[in-house]
């Protein structure tokens, strides 16, 4: 008798995708950790990307924030790298997880994308344009 595959096993997550991508940055620390109260601070201002946020404003937060904790072997870009994720919810959260493979583990560079995905053109033209036609 064959056994049939269900739909369930196709969409299942495997291993390799539960882990976090690695940051480019090697981590030197036999050992770190990122303490849950951390990470609740850092969710407790979370970027939804809803149109009236700003991803300028959120990655300031975010950035000075993951300033304030050090890890000897651990540099801050990786400290970014691995809270960033926390840091997201709903519509950023889809954004992250189909762009985040391909920066290769560089927060500069997901720092830019996320902000041209937040922040088009359009809207800084639109802005620009606000600005140009301003009257008193």
């Amino acid at each position: 008798m064959e056994q049939s595959t269900t739909l369930y096993t196709y969409s299942a997550p495997k291993g390799e995708l539960l882990e976090p991508l690695q940051s480019a940055k090697p981590i030197t620390a036999p050992i770190f950790e990122l303490r849950p109260g951390f990470i609740a601070m850092v969710q407790a201002r979370a970027f939804s990307g809803s149109d009236y946020e700003n991803p300028y404003h959120h990655l300031r937060e975010f950035e000075q924030l993951c300033g304030c904790l050090t890890i000897a072997g651990v540099s801050h870009d990786t400290v970014r790298w691995k809270l960033f994720p926390f840091s997201l919810t709903e519509r950023a959260t889809q954004w992250y997880a189909h762009n985040v493979g391909s920066v290769n583990g560089e927060w500069e560079e997901l720092r830019s994308r996320f902000c041209v995905a937040f922040f088009p053109l359009s809207r800084i033209a639109a802005l620009r344009q606000e600005i140009l036609c301003f009257r008193k």
